[in-house]
């Protein structure tokens, strides 16, 4: 019975060759035709030579030097397919120089992608404000660098000291620290004598003198 066609016939090769391939391919299999071809000429110009001796010896020199005028034929091919083995070869190498170069390229125009896509994802504000920040983040390192350093030598004995103490007021210090602040408190010195008395005390209340009208 009839049916439709296999599906298994649309299956793709599991490794596709490229044309460049297949073209290398196609150049090293008529390289190695060659090669036998080559070796199998020289068997033949040996056997020719050992022929035209046997013909020679045996005083037919006729026979002798047609076979030596088809060996040098044989020679002369061996000289054209060893021609022929150098352009494939060379044809082989600049094939495979010229993958290598595409190599090259794609990894470049890799590279230049990623460039470019680094470049949009921080342009040149981006990276201006970025280093406005660090340096400004700098100026304020050196800045509070150079107050710490030139504290001890700005501050006089009297500002280190309220310095000090504020300090100690908000830790909540105490012991030596309390004692410190009460001493520089100035306060009012107590009397150790007796006070004089008010003038007005001294003087007696006087009566008043004089009837109350009384309303009848």
């Amino acid at each position: 019975m009839g049916g439709g066609p296999s599906k298994h016939k649309s299956k793709k090769p599991v490794g596709e060759v490229s044309q460049i391939d297949r073209a290398v391919l196609d150049l090293k299999v008529s390289r190695d035709r060659l090669t036998r071809y080559k070796k199998k000429l020289f068997l033949d110009s040996d056997k020719l030579l050992a022929k035209a001796r046997s013909l020679k010896q045996n005083n037919e020199t006729s026979s002798a030097l047609g076979l030596l005028k088809l060996r040098k034929m044989k020679q002369k091919e061996v000289d054209n397919i060893d021609t022929q083995l150098i352009t494939i070869q060379t044809m082989v190498s600049n094939i495979q120089t010229k993958e290598q170069e595409a190599e090259v390229l794609t990894a470049l125009r890799s590279g230049k992608n990623a460039l470019e896509k680094l470049h949009n994802e921080n342009t040149i504000e981006d990276v201006l404000q970025l280093m406005d920040g660090v340096e400004e983040q700098n100026e304020l390192e050196r800045e509070i660098n150079d107050v710490l350093v030139n504290t001890g030598e700005t501050l006089t004995g009297i500002e280190e000291d309220e310095l000090e103490l504020e300090l100690q007021a908000l830790m909540g210090g105490t012991g030596s620290g309390a004692n410190a602040v009460e001493a520089k408190i100035d306060l009012p010195v107590v009397p150790t004598e007796k006070l004089p008395e008010n003038e007005t005390q001294k003087q007696p209340v006087k009566e008043k003198t004089g009837r109350v009208a009384v309303a009848s």
